[in-house]
C-alpha cells in the first residue's frame, strides 16, 4: 500500500443510506479517514450519531446539517464540524447533488466502504483499525426542520 493514491485508481463504493445511495471514494490511515462522497438531490439522512468526529468542505452544492438543536445551510466553499457522538443530520431541499470532501478521525470504515484505500509506506505496519459504530437515534429530533425558512 502506498503513501499516495491517484483519484482514479480508487473504485467508487455505492453507499446506501435510509432514503437513497451516495457515490464515496474514500482513503486512511492509522489516526483518520478522508471520504469524497456525492449525495444526490434530495437526499436526507435520519439523525444519527457515531464516535469519531467529523471535519467537512463542501466542493459542491448545499446541504442543511443539523448538530444537535442547531441548524445551518453549508454552501460550496464553507466547512463544518460535527463533534464526536453529536446527534447529526443532513437534507439537501434541492434537486441538485452535493458533494462533500469529509475528514472522521479516528478512522472510521465502518464496513460500508469494501474499495477504502490504505496510505501507509513500505515497511509501515497498519495499525488495526477500530469498527466505529453509527447508532440510529430518535427521528424526534427532526421537528427542528419545521424552523427551515424554506418552502415546503
Amino acid at each position: 500500500m502506498p503513501l499516495y493514491v491517484r483519484r482514479e485508481e480508487i473504485a467508487n463504493d455505492t453507499v446506501t443510506t435510509q432514503y437513497t445511495n451516495m457515490s464515496t471514494q474514500m482513503v486512511y490511515g492509522n489516526e483518520s479517514c478522508l471520504m469524497l462522497a456525492t449525495r444526490p438531490g434530495g437526499y436526507h439522512s435520519h439523525p444519527h450519531r457515531h464516535d469519531t468526529e467529523q471535519m467537512n468542505y463542501v466542493i459542491d452544492g448545499e446541504i442543511w446539517v443539523f448538530v444537535e438543536d442547531k441548524f445551518f445551510l453549508v454552501k460550496a466553499g464553507d466547512y463544518y464540524r460535527i463533534p464526536s457522538n453529536a446527534v447529526h443530520w443532513g437534507w439537501i431541499t434541492s434537486d441538485k447533488p452535493c458533494t462533500i470532501l469529509e475528514v472522521f478521525a479516528p478512522t472510521y470504515l465502518g464496513g460500508t466502504h469494501p474499495n477504502a484505500v490504505g496510505l501507509y509506506d513500505a515497511g509501515e505496519t497498519p495499525r488495526k483499525i477500530k469498527d466505529i459504530k453509527t447508532e440510529a437515534v430518535s427521528d424526534d429530533y427532526m421537528k427542528i426542520e419545521a424552523k427551515l425558512p424554506i418552502k415546503r
